[in-house]
C-alpha cells in the first residue's frame, strides 16, 4: 500500500522521506481550508528532498466550493505549469459544475497543462483528481470520465465526510476501478484505520500525520496563540509500518 503524506513545508517533506513515505502532497494553509496552492519556492525546495515518488502539488486558489469562475480557472492552469516547472512530480487538481458533475473542459485543460509542461521539462507527470470527487453526484460515472481523461488517481473519502464513514463506498470504487485508475483513500485516515482500509482494496492512503501547536505571531502575524500544524514524525513512521 502506497503512503502519501500531506505536508506544508520542507521539514514535513524531509520527515516523510526519512520515515519511508512513498510520496508527499504539498499544499499551503492546510488548517481551516483543506489546503491551497503552495509557492513556487516551496515546491522547488520540497522537490529536492528526494521523496521516492516525488511531490504532488495541490492546485487550489481558495477554500470553499469546487465550482470555479473563469478567472480562477485561468489561475489554476497557470499554477499547474508553474508547479511542474518548479519540479513537481504531479499535480492534484479538479473542478465541478453546479449540477454535481465533473467540469470536463476545465479538468481536461488542467491535465493537458501538466502533461505539456512535463514534456517541455523532459519529465513524466502524474495527475490526481482531488476531493471534489466526494461532492459529485455519480462517482462511478466520474471514474469513467477521469479514466478517459488519463488521470493517474483519485483522492477520496468514499463520498463521506471522512474515510471511516466511507469504507463501503471505497471498496465499491476500488472494485469498479479494477486497476484502471488508482483509488487513494484520504480524509480522516489514522494509523488505526489502515488495516480496515487494506480490506477495501484501495492501493494508496493519504494522511496529514499532523500535530497542532500554538505560534505567537503578534499583530502582524495573525495574533498570539495562533494554531498551526506540523508533520509528526512518529505518526508518519507508524503509518508506514502499518501500510507495509
Amino acid at each position: 500500500m502506497t503512503v502519501e503524506i500531506a505536508v506544508q513545508d520542507v521539514e514535513g517533506a524531509r520527515i516523510a522521506h526519512e520515515e519511508g513515505a512513498d510520496r508527499v502532497e504539498l499544499c499551503a494553509a492546510l488548517m481551516g481550508t483543506g489546503g491551497l496552492t503552495p509557492s513556487f519556492g516551496m515546491i522547488q525546495a520540497c522537490s529536492h528532498v528526494g521523496v521516492p515518488q516525488g511531490v504532488q502539488v495541490l492546485i487550489r486558489p481558495r477554500g470553499g466550493s469546487f465550482v470555479f469562475t473563469d478567472e480562477e480557472k485561468y489561475v489554476q492552469i497557470a499554477d499547474v505549469r508553474s508547479a511542474i516547472l518548479a519540479g513537481a512530480s504531479g499535480v492534484v487538481v479538479g473542478g465541478m459544475t453546479e449540477d454535481g458533475r465533473i467540469d470536463v473542459p476545465f479538468t481536461r485543460a488542467l491535465a493537458e497543462a501538466a502533461r505539456n509542461e512535463a514534456v517541455r521539462c523532459n519529465r513524466k507527470v502524474q495527475v490526481t483528481y482531488h476531493r471534489a470527487f466526494d461532492m459529485l453526484d455519480d462517482q462511478f460515472a466520474a471514474l469513467d470520465t477521469l479514466i478517459e481523461l488519463g488521470f493517474t488517481r483519485v483522492l477520496t473519502s468514499g463520498g463521506a465526510a471522512c474515510v471511516p464513514d466511507g469504507l463501503g463506498r471505497l471498496r465499491e470504487l476500488s472494485e469498479y476501478a479494477a486497476g484502471r485508475i488508482q483509488i487513494q483513500a484520504g480524509g480522516g485516515v489514522t494509523v488505526d484505520l489502515i488495516p480496515a482500509l487494506k480490506e477495501t482494496g484501495v492501493s494508496a492512503i493519504h494522511l496529514s500525520a499532523k500535530r497542532t501547536m500554538t505560534s505567537d505571531g503578534g499583530p502582524g502575524g495573525g495574533g498570539n496563540g495562533v494554531m498551526v500544524c506540523r508533520t509528526d514524525r512518529d505518526v508518519v513512521r507508524a503509518a508506514v509500518a502499518a501500510a507495509r
